[in-house]
Formats: C-alpha cells, sequence, structure tokens
C-alpha cells in the first residue's frame, strides 16, 4: 500500500510538472510527438523521482535531475528561448520542493507534529500533507499561466533568475535536514521556508517586468527601425516623383521639335524618324518598367525599391503572377522591404548587379523567391544572418521580422546559396488557420 501511494504520487508529480511546462511554452512538434514524447517523458520523471525518494544516499540529487528531465522535454518539444526554459525548469522544480516543504512544515506545527515523522512514516497526516501539496501546486501554476508573458530576455539576465530557485533547493534541503535533527527548532524552520517562498515568488516577479521591459526596448527599437524605412522610402518616393517631373518636362520639348520638323518639311519623315529613334536610344538607360500587380501596398514597394535598384545600377527581374490579396498591407510592406533592401544591399557590391523576385502560385501556397548576386559567401561564415553592421542594436532586425511574417501566415522559409548568388525561398499559406 506505501508503495503503490508514493509511486502514483509521484506519477501525479511529475504529470503536473509538465503539464504546467507543456501549457507555459506551447508544443512546437506535431500531435502523435506531443503525446508520445509527454508519455516518454512522464515515465521517466514518475521512475526517477520514485528512484531518489526510496534512495536515502541519492536523495539529495532528486531535485537537480527533476531540472535537467524538465530542460530536455521543453527544449526538444516546447517552444521558447533555452533560457527561459531554463529558469522556468528550475522554478517549477523550486517551486514544488518549497510548496512541499511549506505543506510539511506547516501540518507539523499546527499539529505538534515532527517532520521526520510525516516525511519518513505512512500516515493519515502523510497523506494530508502531500494531497495538501499538490492542490497548492496545482493552484499556483494555474495563477502563473494566468499571469504568463511572451517574450524573451537575455541570457545575463536569465542566469542569475535561474540561479535562486536552484539556491533554495539546496537551503530547503539543509533546513529539512536541520528539522529532523533538531525538533525544536521545527517552528524557525517553517518562517524561514516561508521567506523562501517569497523570495521565489519575487523572483518570478522580476522575470516577468524584465520580460516586460524588454518587449518595450525591443518594439522602441523596431520603431526606429521603420521610421529610418519610411524615411528613405519617402526619398525614394521623391526621387521617382522628380523623375516623372523630369520626364514630363522633356517629353513637352520633344514633341515640339518633332511638331518643328514637321512643319519645316512636312514630308520629309525620315527626319522624324531618325529624331524619335535617337530618343528611344537615350531613354534606354533611364526608363524602367512600372508594377501594376492589382494589390497597391506591392505595387508601392517593389515600385519604390525598383527605383533604388536602378540608382545602384541593379537589373531588376520581375515576375508576379500572385498579388497577395490574402496578405495585410502591413505586413507585404515589412517582408519585401526587407528582403528587397537585403538583396539591393548585397548585390550593388557585386559586378553582376541583379536582383530577380518571383511570386508565384502554389497549390494553397503562395511561393516568393528572391535572389540576388553576392561577392562572397554568405551562409559559410555567417548561417544566422546575424547582422553585420557597428550599431547592432539598432539594426539586425530584417531577417527577425521576415520570419515573423512568415510563421503569421504559417509559412517556411530557407536560405540558401548557389554559385554567385544567395536566394531567400519562401512559401506562406494562402487560406487562413483556425487557432
Amino acid at each position: 500500500m506505501n508503495f503503490i501511494f508514493e509511486t502514483a504520487i509521484n506519477a501525479i508529480e511529475a504529470f503536473l510538472i509538465l503539464e504546467f511546462l507543456s501549457r507555459y511554452f506551447t508544443f512546437r512538434v506535431n500531435v502523435p510527438l506531443q503525446y508520445i514524447g509527454f508519455g516518454l517523458a512522464w515515465l521517466i520523471s514518475t521512475a526517477s523521482i520514485t528512484f531518489f525518494s526510496w534512495n536515502a544516499v541519492a536523495e539529495s540529487y532528486s531535485g537537480f535531475i527533476q531540472i535537467i528531465i524538465n530542460i530536455l522535454f521543453c527544449v526538444c518539444l516546447l517552444e521558447g528561448s533555452i533560457w527561459s526554459k531554463v529558469f522556468l525548469s528550475a522554478f517549477t522544480m523550486g517551486g514544488v520542493i518549497l510548496i512541499a516543504s511549506f505543506t510539511t512544515f506547516f501540518i507539523g506545527d499546527m499539529n505538534q507534529y515532527n517532520v521526520q515523522d510525516i516525511l519518513t512514516q505512512f500516515s493519515p497526516i502523510r497523506v494530508i500533507a502531500i494531497f495538501v501539496s499538490k492542490i497548492l501546486f496545482f493552484q499556483v501554476t494555474r495563477i502563473i499561466l494566468r499571469m504568463k508573458e511572451n517574450t524573451k530576455i537575455s541570457t545575463q539576465d536569465i542566469f542569475p533568475l535561474a540561479v535562486v530557485p536552484i539556491i533554495s533547493i539546496c537551503t530547503i534541503w539543509i533546513l529539512t535536514h536541520a528539522a529532523i535533527q533538531n525538533f525544536e527548532i521545527q517552528q524557525s524552520i517553517f518562517y524561514a521556508v516561508c521567506m523562501i517562498i517569497i523570495l521565489n515568488f519575487l523572483t518570478y516577479y522580476m522575470f516577468l517586468r524584465m520580460n516586460r521591459n524588454s518587449q518595450i526596448k525591443r518594439d522602441y527599437e523596431l520603431l526606429n527601425m521603420q521610421y529610418d524605412c519610411v524615411k528613405q522610402n519617402a526619398v525614394d518616393i521623391q526621387n521617382m516623383y522628380e523623375n516623372i517631373r523630369s520626364i514630363r518636362h522633356d517629353m513637352t520639348n520633344h514633341l515640339l521639335c518633332i511638331l518643328n520638323l514637321l512643319k519645316e518639311s512636312p514630308d520629309n519623315k525620315q527626319s522624324v524618324y531618325n529624331y524619335i529613334q535617337g530618343l528611344l536610344k537615350q531613354q534606354e538607360g533611364s526608363c524602367r518598367k512600372v508594377i501594376f500587380s492589382g494589390n497597391d501596398a506591392l505595387d508601392a514597394i517593389i515600385n519604390v525599391k525598383q527605383v533604388t535598384a536602378q540608382q545602384y545600377g541593379i537589373k531588376l527581374d520581375i515576375i508576379i503572377a500572385d498579388s497577395l490579396h490574402f496578405m495585410l498591407p502591413e505586413d507585404i510592406c515589412i517582408l519585401f522591404g526587407n528582403l528587397l533592401d537585403n538583396a539591393i544591399s548585397a548585390s550593388k557590391e557585386t559586378e553582376e548587379k541583379k536582383i530577380a523576385l518571383s511570386i508565384q502560385p502554389q497549390d494553397m501556397y503562395v511561393s516568393i523567391v528572391v535572389s540576388n548576386s553576392i561577392h562572397t559567401p554568405v551562409l559559410l561564415e555567417n548561417p544566422d544572418l546575424k547582422t553585420t553592421k557597428v550599431k547592432k542594436d539598432a539594426h539586425g532586425y530584417g531577417i527577425r521580422n521576415i520570419k515573423k511574417v512568415v510563421q503569421q501566415y504559417h509559412g517556411m522559409i530557407r536560405f540558401y546559396e548557389d554559385k554567385e548568388q544567395f536566394t531567400s525561398d519562401i512559401l506562406l499559406l494562402t487560406i487562413p488557420v483556425l487557432e
């Protein structure tokens, strides 16, 4: 009976821990793998907790082993940053131990019951203490899930936070052994455990605040970047407008010249023909195609970037067979603005100076391919495509924003190189997905 009860409780504890982590981070694998991975982790956790609880020599390592199991479970199956997973894995295990210790000391203090007897003897008091601790842990995890923040913080910030629950586990272990050896200090240790619990919740509160502050900082930097992008687009549009005015002014003069030629020699069509031929050759270097895809946002961003490419002497080949009406205008500007900015920045340094853009329907998806010439290989030395600009805080959002838009439309993206050409290959789902 004792063994069966303890094993069942260990299984419940393992399930509560993994269920909380799964809800906090959410799965990043398909449904069959979710059940398989969760079940495997649950069996390993249950076996680990059961083994250590029945092995007095190894009992002190139980919490740390469980933290490692939690981290591996999160890394292999769940979304989120690695450092958030490390912190929550340590914090969760620390919470289990703190709540169990709090319940044990509280019930022992209320009933004048020795902590050692509660921990080692199977009795109604032990059963009550265990059930109360699991219920408290479940309620605490529900509160945390309601307070959840889906943001990331830096490595240097997360490390000291993760240390707090680990130190708390060690402290609780030392205090518990002290209480077992000396019944008179049991009440004082109970108060110490309460203070450690408060410290851990303050740590989690700091975690949320730092997440929020980090998100505000990133949003501010993103707004600055978007402001710079809007300013650059305004300059490009102004240049386009000036170019149109210049063409209109010159066209008037050219028409007047043609009219005068016809007035001077109405029968001399050859001179008019030669003049028009020379005019066309003169305009070959400066004329460009204007894109009309049927999507105003797509036309605007591509035409603006085409002007910029022309200023650098870059040849831009464009094929559009889908007008992307399923996308929001702001997402189109972010996606193609960053794709073409990156392509222009790379190809202007090459001799070939060439960019190719293709937008083609593909079953339930639309294929977006942007290829550009490159001077040197990019992915070999910079596989994550991190910014190489000096002011890294003000840059480096291009690839991140591209991936964010692709994820928003349940798409896929890959970058590859072929000889002296870099390609961004994107698939976006054209139909809405029910969340």
